[in-house]
């Protein structure tokens, strides 16, 4: 089932967000779940916790380092510097940030890196203004569940077309670049007989991909 994580050290500030949220996705009639995480002290941490959980967006808190993390310890970085970080993996990705600092100069300056930076107040305290951005929140999620469906798809016929021959320089690198972004295997395309040798094993790793975002669009 697709999830939204929200991730904040304050385990008391990020139930009450997640309450709430979840109070409004029943509202509007989203069936995406809310989980709540810790800050890892390792970043790379993030990617395989969204790979393994199905989340489809991220709501980051600024203050990720006022309390101690699950180590006992605080991690070294705040929200606005973590976005940095998982921007070079996940360009596309819905991060948003909530938060009551989110008039601060340093987070004001990555605001081009957010879905949406907003207000906790905005959120948990304005009902009027929760109104406003909840569906925006649930429509963010489910455009990337979209998308991604769609260039699994588009990969699909790519890989048939390059395995037959019948391609062109433009479709390799169509999908050199769905690979990269859906964070598939690269082999070489210049061998015709390699793509025939691998198409098998490229067609169960996408058909594994695909029952995975069917099953997220099924569980709508």
């Amino acid at each position: 089932m697709p999830q939204i994580a929200i991730i904040d050290d304050n385990i008391d500030l990020s139930g009450t967000l997640k309450k709430t949220i979840a109070h409004y996705f029943k509202k509007f009639g989203s069936t995406f779940s809310i989980i709540t995480q810790q800050p890892f002290h390792d970043i790379d941490d993030y990617f395989g916790f969204v790979d393994t959980n199905d989340v489809c967006l991220l709501i980051l808190d600024e203050r990720l380092n006022d309390k101690p993390s699950m180590d006992g310890n605080p991690v070294h970085y705040l929200g606005n510097e973590l976005v940095v970080e998982l921007r070079k993996q996940l360009k596309d990705f819905p991060i948003v940030m909530i938060t009551t600092f989110s008039d601060q100069d340093d987070v004001q300056a990555k605001e081009n890196e957010f879905e949406y930076l907003l207000n906790r107040d905005d959120i948990t305290a304005n009902e009027e203004t929760a109104n406003l951005y909840i569906p925006r929140i649930i429509r963010a999620a489910q455009r990337y569940l979209d998308t991604n469906n769609k260039e699994l798809s588009e990969y699909n016929e790519l890989t048939k077309k390059i395995a037959s021959g019948g391609s062109t320089s433009e479709d390799v690198e169509r999908l050199e670049a769905l690979q990269i972004k859906l964070e598939l295997p690269i082999v070489g395309y210049d061998d015709r007989k390699v793509w025939l040798d691998q198409y098998e094993d490229h067609i169960k790793e996408l058909e594994l991909l695909k029952a995975l975002i069917n099953e997220k669009l099924n569980a709508k």
